[in-house]
């Protein structure tokens, strides 16, 4: 392989993808909109309600043991409603009266992924509503769910939804988008839509400003700045112009979209409205949402990388070039941080769904900030023969150069493209090692030094940075998030009220991990930061590494 080199990318790309990833992460920070009540049957979330909390009095009464053994059976179904007991701290199932879900962990990057109905169990008790199992038909339908946390426990049943009411249920939520933009303008709407906070199960805003322009979108924020008019759909729908067509009145869209919680592509029925001129626009999703394993989690990345570049070349192989296009431009064409970048045999490239600017360009002007000509490297792929190209391209989360490997072949005169990024072999040691370099820094110069240093770009190393906080926990160093400079740390909250901010100020103090669930700004995946924090000489000082794994491996 080639030795790492730069790569020349326009500057503004990066500028405005960087402020996706901000929007994306500032969730703690955002002021959440009034809740607006949802549609459903009174009488339907009472009955769940008082299902839900006999289920907690007998638990109160008997035990743990007794309440597992209450409700892992199907004689404890009652009018289409089934327990679902889940450990919080662990994470893990312990009652399913339907299915064999018993023992199973359901946080993201499970098998099961049920980790919202962790992340947003509250004393009182929230609901959601999203696709789900009828406990007595089996069938996939709209169900609305409610849970409740208690004694450290997921107490969690739902009932079978309307599909008129799912509908209603959307269009309340573009609703309350709407009110939460005149009450508090675009900008704090901008911030709040684009991230973690913001989505709900299935639900979750895209913007589209008064030009078409894509102004908010928290799954997938490298559409931001692009026209909504260019979206076509895998099966080759023309669902961005159709959008795009939506009046104050408003319309309904239907189409094939990732789900935001599998990243399995599904139906998606989408309601769009304008307002001052700008689209509102959130859906619910039909059918069933695939809950295996993702085929990328755990394999090998090189293998992986020609696994799915020959993928490509069958689907081009059994559909032909429009087959091609449609698919792999489109966000449905994400296997994690998988993706196809693809040129003509002229090497103009034809498919891009990150950067959709470089469509019609040709892939050998890409040349690095050193002169590397990565572009003409790729280029030299044959059809009998691929080639690997390792560079330095943006990290996925901080959008800072990280190394990253380029695999490369010809089939019928195309180039078919995908790569992956290089982990470190003990990310959890590299950032430790990271901010003991820090510190040392610190300690052969000067504060004001350490600032100025590690709030540049010069300091970064692949995906680590330092994160600064005085002796009152003030923000000191934020070189990616630079709005949280003079903030408390202590103000960092995720969306489901965990003070993530006084975990990392309370692991300082000895030295700690602090994981938590981020969006990932360029990918279709799911990651995990885990953050290690220490106080030293009065200062915390902290880096963190991401990967897909909810806790870290040391």
């Amino acid at each position: 392989m080639s030795r790492i080199r730069r790569i020349g990318i326009s500057a503004a790309v990066w500028w405005l993808a960087a402020l996706a990833l901000a929007a994306v992460l500032a969730a703690g920070c955002a002021v959440q909109p009034v809740s607006t009540p949802a549609v459903a049957e009174p009488d339907d979330e009472a009955q769940t309600m008082a299902f839900v909390r006999k289920a907690i009095d007998f638990y109160e009464q008997n035990g743990l043991d007794a309440t597992v053994a209450r409700y892992n059976n199907v004689d404890s179904i009652e009018d289409g409603r089934a327990l679902l007991l889940i450990d919080a701290e662990e994470a893990v199932v312990l009652t399913s009266a339907f299915r064999n879900l018993v023992g199973q962990f359901v946080g993201p990057g499970a098998t099961f992924n049920m980790v919202q109905r962790i992340e947003t169990a509250t004393a009182e008790g929230s609901w959601r509503t999203s696709q789900g199992t009828n406990p007595e038909t089996g069938e996939n339908e709209p169900r609305r769910r409610v849970v409740v946390l208690h004694d450290g426990l997921v107490f969690s049943a739902s009932h079978s939804l309307l599909r008129e009411n799912v509908a209603a249920v959307t269009q309340a939520y573009v609703r309350q988008a709407i009110e939460y933009y005149q009450r508090e303008g675009l900008d704090a709407t901008i911030a709040y839509y684009n991230s973690g906070a913001s989505v709900e199960d299935q639900f979750y805003l895209f913007l589209i400003g008064a030009d078409d322009i894509y102004l908010a979108h928290p799954i997938f924020p490298h559409l931001i700045g692009t026209d909504i008019k260019d979206v076509v759909g895998s099966d080759g729908q023309e669902l961005g112009k159709e959008i795009a067509q939506a009046t104050e009145d408003g319309i309904w869209v239907e189409y094939l979209w990732p789900h935001p919680v599998t990243r399995f592509e599904q139906h998606k029925v989408a309601w769009a409205q304008r307002h001052d001129g700008m689209i509102f626009a959130s859906g619910y999703y039909t059918g069933a949402p695939g809950l295996e394993q993702p085929a990328w989690r755990g394999a090998d990345p090189q293998e992986y990388t020609v696994a799915y570049v020959e993928r490509a070349i069958e689907r081009y192989k059994e559909g032909g070039l429009e087959a091609l296009l449609n698919y792999y431009n489109s966000v449905a064409s994400f296997e994690g941080q998988w993706y196809l970048f693809a040129t003509d045999a002229d090497d103009i490239y034809i498919v891009h769904p990150l950067l959709s600017q470089l469509i019609g360009t040709d892939i050998k002007n890409v040349v690095g900030n050193d002169g590397y000509e990565l572009g003409k490297e790729l280029a030299k792929a044959t059809e009998g023969e691929g080639v690997w190209v390792e560079y330095l391209w943006p990290h996925p989360v901080n959008l800072k150069e990280a190394p990253k490997v380029g695999y490369a072949v010809r089939y019928d005169g195309l180039l078919f493209a995908s790569g992956y990024y290089v982990e470190v072999d003990d990310p959890a040691a590299r950032t430790k090692e990271y901010v003991q370099e820090a510190i040392a820094y610190y300690e052969e110069n000067s504060l004001d030094a350490t600032v100025k240093h590690y709030n540049s770009e010069e300091s970064f190393d692949g995906q680590w940075n330092l994160s600064l906080y005085d002796e009152n926990n003030v923000t000191l160093v934020a070189p990616v998030l630079t709005r949280t400079l003079g903030l408390s740390i202590e103000v960092l909250v995720l969306r489901n009220g965990r003070e993530i901010g006084k975990e990392i100020v309370a692991a300082a103090e000895t030295g700690g991990w602090v994981s938590y669930p981020v969006p990932n700004a360029r990918t279709s995946e799911l990651l995990f930061a885990h953050q290690w924090a220490i106080r030293h000489d009065g200062l915390i000082f902290s880096s963190r590494y991401y990967n897909d794994q909810p806790d870290v491996a040391e």
